[in-house]
């Protein structure tokens, strides 16, 4: 049976990965058949954006290696970043051409997101390489392609930094294509360990019962709640290197519930911004019109809602060491908050082993969880001496 974006009923015809990756992807996109991929960085936000990102330092590995064997093949190669969104895209002229029907071309975002299932997507989300053959893109403006890609990662700090892809025909997924990328991406996180002026990825530590922590290639600097909060905000809710961001009234609505706290939020900007360049320049900056980060900032509970998003319980239980800001009252805080620990609970008890359902019930928000407890019970060898912990821990 054939699977079509737009029929639910034919998904369970997907391999698992695809499916898991169509059913995010209809989250994000409404209509499949029409939808294209929005262009978010205009030429000269493209310009700056490329100067500036860590990825051209690898370009001419990428190119010896990669981009010109695709072009004799008449495949073209994107590399993108850690968003989705395409930063260049080259190869075989006329595959080139027919890439810009589907507005596969540099500015445009192909994330899950944006655009739904496609190779760069997938591997994102899932932080590992992946193959999308032409039908399986979720939206039909790709189905004239089929795409391999593979994650790219600071060698140094483990932070996403983008994606490489290979697009064109039945080539680019064929047996070998998949090697060929990881290989090529090998040699250029190898080449990135010989760039240690590389400001590292700035990061902000927001799980757990400790204060936040906002970390940078040289400090590491505990927060107030309010800093921490509004830093957690742009972070969740803004992308690097796009102009998005949030205005002092949608963060006031964030922070304190209404739109009348505005003085109040500015006054904790110039603040943030004072802490920032005192204690973090160049590294990150508070910008303005709209508020948003001069750089990319890695979240810790981004990355546990994404791996949460892409079935890696394991992953999400090794970033999340209790619960968002848990003194924070702010209502966009406690949004996430409450979404984030849902959805590590549903993964957990529905398809959990009984080693992440210990790990799970270590946690203090699950000391009272009767039904985790049950389900431990229930999963966990006759013979383990945690079953004894969790039978004292049982109510009848």
């Amino acid at each position: 049976m054939e699977a079509f974006s737009t029929e639910p009923k034919t998904w369970a015809a997907l391999p698992h990965a695809l499916r898991e990756s169509w059913l995010r992807s209809a989250g994000g996109v409404r209509d499949p058949i029409s939808a294209l991929p929005p262009i978010e960085l205009d030429e000269l936000q493209l310009r700056e954006y490329r100067r500036n990102h860590p990825l051209r330092l690898v370009l001419p590995v990428l190119q010896r290696l990669l981009i010109e064997p695709a072009a004799e093949a008449g495949l073209i190669v994107a590399i993108g970043d850690a968003a989705g969104r395409l930063l260049w895209v080259e190869g075989a002229r006329e595959t080139l051409r027919q890439a810009e029907r589907s507005a596969f071309q540099p500015g445009a975002n192909w994330s899950e997101r944006a655009i739904g299932t496609s190779a760069p997507g997938l591997a994102l989300a899932t932080g590992r390489g992946a193959q999308v053959h032409r039908e399986q893109h979720f939206s039909y403006t790709a189905h004239r392609f089929s795409c391999s890609a593979v994650p790219v990662r600071d060698p140094s700090t483990g932070a996403l930094l983008g994606v490489v892809d290979l697009t064109g025909d039945a080539q680019a997924v064929a047996v070998h294509s998949l090697p060929l990328l990881l290989a090529a991406v090998s040699a250029a996180e190898a080449e990135l360990r010989l760039h240690p002026a590389v400001p590292a990825q700035a990061t902000l530590t927001t799980l757990g019962a400790g204060p936040a922590v906002l970390g940078t290639f040289d400090a590491h600097q505990p927060l107030g709640l309010r800093h921490a909060e509004i830093l957690f905000l742009l972070g969740w809710h803004s992308e690097p290197g796009s102009e998005r961001g949030l205005t002092a009234e949608e963060l006031a609505v964030l922070l304190y519930g209404e739109a009348d706290h505005e003085v109040t939020v500015r006054a904790e900007l110039v603040r943030l911004r004072r802490l920032l360049a005192e204690h973090h320049s160049p590294s990150i900056d508070l910008l303005s019109r709209p508020y948003r980060l001069s750089a990319p900032l890695r979240v810790d509970a981004r990355d546990a809602h994404t791996a949460l998003t892409a079935g890696d319980r394991q992953g999400a239980l090794d970033l999340y060491r209790g619960q968002l800001l848990p003194g924070s009252e702010a209502p966009g805080v406690l949004r996430v908050r409450r979404e984030l620990s849902a959805l590590l609970r549903e993964a957990v008890l529905s398809d959990g082993s009984a080693e992440d359902l210990w790990r799970y019930l270590q946690l203090t928000e699950a000391a009272e969880d009767q039904d985790a407890v049950r389900t431990a019970l229930r999963v966990m060898p006759a013979y383990s001496p945690r079953r004894a912990v969790l039978v004292a821990r049982s109510t009848p």
